[in-house]
């Protein structure tokens, strides 16, 4: 089993790494708006 699952992970790092970057940025940017919105706040 340890096998069959190495063989698909390895098949899917390709698939995943653009995902992975993509979340990345996605969670950056939420966090980023919400800091900015937090900020604004603060300020008005």
């Amino acid at each position: 089993m340890e096998d069959m699952e190495s063989i698909v992970l390895n098949d899917d790092d390709e698939v995943l790494a653009p995902a992975v970057v993509v979340a990345t940025i996605a969670v950056l940017a939420v966090f980023v708006v919400g800091f900015v919105v937090f900020g604004i706040g603060l300020i008005v």
